[in-house]
């Protein structure tokens, strides 16, 4: 082969090559940073679920179980505040902020008939307010509440359960047999009688029982008011009974007298 022929086939051959190289990098798609990579990974995966909160959803899940064979049954849910530190262990609408929650009968209950009132009041282990057969005539029942017992003796035991088992998220059925707050409302056109009964805290509750039970105190709306002008203006009688406080409220311009409400007192009391 002549020299200026191998000369051009060389440098044809250089061209075809040189023209594939170029054709190679334009064709080829552009390679991703790795970090693009990894975001886009991250986020076709839904985010884990912390600790924390896998221990709530698995002790609520274990109650609500209970709950479906015992509605009527109350638990109190208890989350140690180290595992609360966690980042989202705790999401805004799953539990409680605080470190113990409630869960199955409420803890306040309410009750728009008496009858309904006293079967649950009856199951109490203490005296609660009721409706006596001289109850004055033309009143009607309007509301009544219960709001359960749960003081800091309470829960410093469960705490102490909890950390005794080495448990961050605790749960318990409550046995209730006390309340805190119990409150009967009833009403007779303008007029009401509001009978109340409710358990000193424990901080006072040796001053308390000091005051001889059944030893009436009245206070008429008018005193009220004269201790305290923005007073609204209602009579009270408050008395100890059964190791409980009880008081009778009437509205300022309620025709029942001091003679009256302490009549009332003497029946309104279930023991």
């Amino acid at each position: 082969m002549k020299a200026a022929s191998k000369v051009a086939i060389t440098a044809l051959s250089s061209i075809f090559l040189l023209g594939s190289s170029v054709n190679l990098k334009v064709e080829a798609a552009p390679s991703q940073p790795s970090s693009n990579i990894t975001l886009q990974t991250a986020a076709a995966k839904p985010a884990a679920i912390s600790k924390g909160e896998k221990l709530v959803n698995e002790e609520k899940e274990k109650i609500n179980k209970l709950l479906k064979k015992n509605p009527n049954d109350s638990y109190i849910l208890y989350v140690n505040k180290e595992l609360k530190k966690e980042k989202d262990s705790l999401p805004a609408g799953n539990i409680s902020f605080s470190e113990f929650t409630f869960m199955g009968s409420p803890r306040s209950q309410s009750f728009d008939t008496y009858e309904a009132y006293i079967k649950r009041a009856s199951a109490l282990k203490e005296a609660v307010p009721q409706q006596s057969a001289d109850f004055p005539e033309g009143y009607r029942l309007s509301k009544a509440d219960i709001i359960s017992v749960f003081t800091p003796k309470d829960s410093a035991a469960i705490r102490a359960e909890a950390k005794k088992l080495g448990k961050q998220v605790y749960s318990k059925k409550l046995n209730v047999i006390k309340s805190d707050h119990i409150a009967l409302s009833y009403t007779k056109g303008e007029d009401f009688i509001n009978i109340l009964s409710f358990h000193w805290d424990e901080k006072d509750l040796e001053e308390y029982k000091k005051k001889k039970e059944k030893e009436y105190l009245y206070t008429s709306a008018i005193e009220m008011e004269k201790k305290d002008p923005n007073h609204e203006g209602s009579n009270y009688l408050s008395w100890r009974d059964g190791g409980k406080s009880f008081q009778i409220v009437t509205n300022k311009d309620n025709p029942l007298t001091k003679e009256d409400l302490i009549k009332l007192a003497k029946t309104t009391v279930k023991k």
